[in-house]
């Protein structure tokens, strides 16, 4: 079986798409699948100096025509990479977004079908709106252009039942989907050893993600101004990362007086060792579907807290990870809970139990190929069966 990979993303992308992009590619390869990939950096050279004579027309107005502007150059883009595959014997397209398999597929002259693996956390069309502030006349017409683009798309695997709930609107009748997480297969040991200079007392929370306002790490400083009011010094933030909120991030880390207990530790090639070495893994993102920073500290078996937004109660246990407060002074109280590490450690068995279901990197690996041939209607002995763990 050979898959093309679609997306519009570059791969180095601060992304968890890119994550879960270059892991697929690799799992698949090892389960002997032919794997080719598309994306942002395969645009043909003249277009692609094309795009950046148009970008910077269209993208400094703001609002509609940035977004008319990346709708046109992901999808343009996406097309004329995957030309040069049209008469590879391509048996099935795995997008990542919508665009890039519809784009992928037509290039291909509609031969290979499109599994779209759906990352987006409500649906493209409300996180667009949302984030450009669209007048209601271009929303409807970006959500014709989303209703047509999800109409060639049969194929689709969620990473939580929220992601489907949120954009099943947008889809074809009745699509043909499977809910499989996330999930890591890290390279390397893992480490609990602390760095040097650090005090053997000193609880330490981490933190994964682009530094932005949707990501709120804002929310665990503030945390953090509540846990010093009380007397608790003995604490150290992690902040693994970077974003366009950094600098004011570090400037409030000054004024809420946090110098001593906070670090900025800045984009990280593998932060799940960093989080290895925390106490407990703090996540605060006002939205997410699934993320991947925190199925990373299930990995390395540090107890995870986060709000209860997005898909993530479907990633916790009951009762075993999810804040139940919403002010800062609640939810430092919360963390200082876990303090103790008796407490920590019943949290981690309870999120470890669960997460060797929902999370299984190879179980879900073997459901996905299933999902594979299903969608493109080859034979069992088409793909490689893992081999058994010993």
């Amino acid at each position: 079986m050979n898959v093309l990979i679609a997306t519009y993303l570059a791969p180095n992308s601060p992304s968890g798409v890119v994550t879960y992009t270059k892991a697929l590619a690799s799992d698949l390869a090892d389960a002997g699948v032919g794997v080719h990939t598309v994306d942002a950096t395969n645009t043909p050279v003249l277009w692609r100096k094309f795009l950046g004579i148009l970008k910077r027309v269209m993208r400094p107005l703001g609002g509609a025509f940035f977004v008319l502007y990346d709708e046109f150059a992901y999808f343009t883009g996406i097309y004329l990479s995957a030309r040069k595959w049209r008469n590879a014997n391509i048996d099935l397209i795995h997008a990542q977004d919508p665009r890039s398999g519809v784009a992928a597929y037509l290039a291909l002259g509609r031969r290979a079908p499109i599994v779209l693996t759906c990352h987006f956390n409500d649906d493209p069309v409300k996180e667009l709106v949302d984030h450009f502030s669209l007048k209601p006349g271009f929303t409807k017409r970006l959500t014709s252009w989303y209703v047509y683009l999800f109409s060639y798309i049969s194929n689709y695997i969620f990473v939580s039942n929220y992601a489907y709930n949120q954009s099943k609107h947008l889809l074809p009748a009745n699509v043909n989907k499977q809910i499989l997480r996330n999930t890591v297969r890290l390279a390397g040991s893992v480490s609990k050893s602390r760095p040097d200079g650090l005090a053997p007392d000193t609880f330490v929370i981490s933190n994964v993600g682009y530094i932005d306002e949707r990501k709120n790490q804002k929310l665990l400083l503030e945390i953090g101004r509540k846990l010093r009011s009380r007397g608790i010094h003995n604490f150290m933030i992690w902040l693994i990362g970077d974003g366009p909120k950094r600098a004011d991030y570090e400037q409030l880390t000054q004024q809420f007086d946090l110098n001593n207990h906070v670090r900025f530790l800045g984009r990280q090639a593998a932060p799940w060792q960093l989080v290895a070495q925390s106490d407990l893994y703090v996540h605060t993102a006002l939205n997410d579907n699934c993320p991947y920073s925190i199925v990373e500290a299930f990995a390395v078996e540090t107890p995870v807290l986060a709000l209860p937004v997005g898909g993530i109660p479907e990633m916790l246990p009951k009762d075993a990870g999810l804040f139940s407060g919403t002010k800062p002074a609640e939810l430092a109280t919360e963390v200082a809970r876990y303090l103790d590490s008796t407490r920590r450690k019943q949290l981690t068995g309870a999120q470890r139990a669960n997460a060797a279901v929902s999370f299984n990197h190879r179980g879900n690996l073997e459901k996905l190929l299933s999902f594979y041939r299903q969608t493109a209607g080859v034979p069992a002995d088409a793909v490689t069966q893992l081999a058994p763990v010993l």
